[in-house]
């Protein structure tokens, strides 16, 4: 068995544009999901189209064939191309080396992975980095389809597709269409013949779909043979869109000049082998292949995978784009050189789609409205408004934004269409029926499987800290225009209160999750984290210092903070199993990502005076360092959604997961703040 089998096999590395679309894959190649593949299409409402599975590739030397790809059937891998794989690099971009067997340096193959930012395109690069001539022949798998659904074994009817080659010298081109699903899928090659060549790849096996409870098998067929010999040196392109490819060379060269500048494995393959060095220059000891600022590059970059259509895609593959997510997101961006103007669209752009005071938890996607079961979302963007404010310093946004946010909480102050109202105490409480409008929202048979219903200990911080960003807001206003601007009194009236009411929800050594009516639910939950993490603090540093310290004893781990503490008796050690199951796990023990950004947050407020900065960060990168050695020395390409609750390990949920990565973004740019300051 390939030394590299089992520890690629559960890495996986993704591309994306700014469309929403995607290419997604394992550390193998294997494809374990319906989801992997070489071309996932997206239009500007993330509707979007699994086009290309991938490649059977065959290499031809002397009369011996070498098989690179690998397919999953419910019984076997076949054929076996994982076996040639003598290693992988997931970033800049996926990237991986095949050799002959016994791996030799006189057969060497590089094959790399890359997409188009603005456009559903992608590029397969072949390099031949061994000794002798070889002679390649491809056939592409295509799908076809929408990216949710698969290809139910024996429905693909050769007739349904329309095949067009153009041969040329340079850059021959090639499409085809479904009649039955109106897709198209566009090709080019920079050299070689192109030929028309229909077979059905049967049964194909996803066994992380029917782990989960899904259908899991599914046909994809090929409808073109493209041959091309490669010296020792060359390399030849393959494009893959959902459009004609007019200027392949074009493409190709804006493709490649996208990754240009970001850094490379330390031992990644520049050039052919000529003095039989290239296998034993590779690291195989599992060591650090980034350097630190490396990484922080490679890091930014990942947390770009997530802008799409002026907004912030959740995670891939499964989502789109979520306003609660995008707001978390957004703070992370604001740490980056060059992404104000986006921050600033994106949140123009939720403007436009305010009712009543709410933006929407996800905007109208895939032929589906826009809904609004949130409240937090909406906080969190008043937040995000100031900000954006404090960084632009500009009177006439400071101007828009207080007024705009004025009118947001005046809404929810007389809120008369969604289920909460304000109580005579200031705090803001959802009705039962309202009970899934926090971050923590998932229903099992139309039922939230954590009721928050009450108040909500999170939501009722963001709206003390919602006031007072608008408060802020109203004084920055002044000073700009040397001119007063006097916060509305129904509005400026709650901060006191609110804060008041706030510790209603202090224990001995923890916040309540939230109250009904005045009784506190003492569920041990990551939302205390979340309260007392934010700008404008709502209990005294002492206290806070308490909700540390349990938190790190009941809910943190070096992947994340569990949702539930695991001595409650509704903990689920495993997100594992059918849907049900695994939904009753996801917020009721399941360990997220995102939330280590309130959990290191707090720390920072906790001791930020107190200790150096030095000392912070280092402390910090210990709570992070799972996630960054594993960045450097190659095993992810992205963070996950979340990990069991119990002895947390493979990533759950979705493989890239938008505010997990600005999570890790928010932490790592104060720990690279204070390492700079002692320069």
């Amino acid at each position: 068995m390939n030394n590299y089998f089992m520890e690629t096999h559960n890495h996986e590395w993704i591309l994306t544009n700014r469309r929403g679309g995607y290419a997604l894959g394992t550390g193998n190649l294997i494809n374990q999901r319906k989801y992997h593949g070489l071309l996932i299409a997206s239009d500007k409402h993330f509707q979007r189209m699994h086009l290309v599975s991938g490649m059977e590739e065959q290499v031809e030397w002397r009369g011996e064939i070498l098989h690179l790809d690998s397919n999953n059937y419910s019984s076997c891998v076949y054929p076996e191309g994982f076996l040639h794989l003598v290693k992988p690099w997931l970033r800049p971009y996926p990237t991986f080396l095949y050799s002959a067997l016994p791996h030799q340096n006189s057969i060497l193959i590089l094959k790399e992975i890359m997409m188009d930012e603005e456009t559903n395109t992608v590029l397969v690069k072949y390099t031949n980095l061994g000794q002798h001539k070889l002679h390649f022949e491809l056939h592409p798998k295509f799908t076809m389809i929408n990216h949710h659904d698969l290809n139910n074994p024996g429905t693909l009817d050769w007739e349904t597709f329309e095949t067009q080659i153009n041969p040329s010298e340079e850059n021959s081109s090639f499409s085809a269409v479904r009649q039955s699903t109106r897709t198209a899928v566009y090709g080019a090659m920079s050299k070689g013949e192109i030929a028309e060549n229909r077979y059905t790849y049967y049964n194909v096996f996803y066994p992380w779909e029917v782990m989960k409870g899904y259908p899991g098998v599914g046909d994809q067929i090929t409808l073109f043979e493209l041959r091309f010999d490669l010296k020792i040196g060359e390399s030849n392109f393959v494009l893959f869109s959902d459009v004609p490819i007019t200027d392949p060379g074009k493409m190709i060269k804006t493709i490649e000049q996208r990754y240009a500048g970001l850094p490379k494995p330390m031992d990644y393959p520049k050039a052919p082998d000529t003095d039989d060095t290239l296998l034993s220059s590779l690291d195989y000891d599992d060591s650090i292949l980034f350097k630190y600022k490396d990484y922080i590059k490679i890091l930014e970059f990942a947390l770009k995978d997530f802008i799409a259509n002026d907004d912030i895609v959740a995670g891939y593959p499964y989502y789109g784009a979520w306003g609660r997510d995008t707001m978390f997101v957004l703070n992370a961006f604001l740490h980056t050189d060059d992404s104000t103007d986006i921050v600033e669209r994106i949140l123009r752009k939720y403007s436009r789609y305010i009712q009543n005071g709410l933006i929407p938890n996800m905007l109208p996607e895939s032929g589906r409205e826009a809904n609004y079961d949130t409240i937090d979302a909406t906080l969190w963007y008043i937040l995000l408004l100031y900000k954006l404010g404090k960084k632009k310093q500009k009177a006439a946004y400071w101007k828009e934004v207080t007024h705009l946010s004025e009118e947001i909480l005046k809404a929810i102050i007389h809120n008369y269409k969604y289920p909460f109202s304000i109580r005579q105490d200031g705090l803001i409480e959802l009705k039962p029926e309202f009970a899934h409008a926090t971050w923590m929202d998932v229903r099992v048979d139309g039922k939230p499987v954590t009721p928050r219903d009450g108040a909500p200990v999170e939501i009722n911080a963001l709206w003390y800290n919602a006031i007072c960003s608008y408060v802020a807001m109203c004084d920055e206003l002044s000073t700009m225009t040397e001119k007063p601007y006097t916060p509305l009194e129904e509005i400026a009236k709650l901060k006191s209160k609110v804060h008041l009411s706030l510790q209603k929800f202090w224990m001995t050594d923890y916040l309540a999750d939230r109250l009904v009516e005045n009784t506190q639910v003492t569920d041990i939950r990551p939302n205390a984290l979340l309260a007392v993490s934010l700008p404008w603090e709502i209990v005294s540093k002492d206290k806070m210092k308490l909700i540390f310290e349990r938190a790190f004893k009941e809910l943190y781990t070096f992947y994340g903070i569990r949702t539930l503490a695991p001595s409650d008796i509704r903990f689920r050690k495993k997100y594992y199993g059918s849907s049900k199951d695994r939904d009753i796990a996801y917020q009721n023990g399941s360990v997220w990502a995102w939330l280590l950004g309130a959990f290191c947050g707090l720390y920072l407020k906790i001791h930020r005076g107190d200790s150096t900065d030095v000392a912070i960060a280092e402390e910090l990168s210990k709570y992070i360092s799972v996630f960054r050695n594993s960045f450097m020395r190659g095993h992810i390409a992205s963070v996950a959604e979340l990990w069991d609750g119990d002895s947390p390990h493979f990533p759950k949920g979705a493989p890239a997961q938008a505010w997990s990565v600005a999570a890790l973004y928010n932490i790592e740019s104060f720990i690279a703040m204070a390492k700079e300051s002692t320069k």
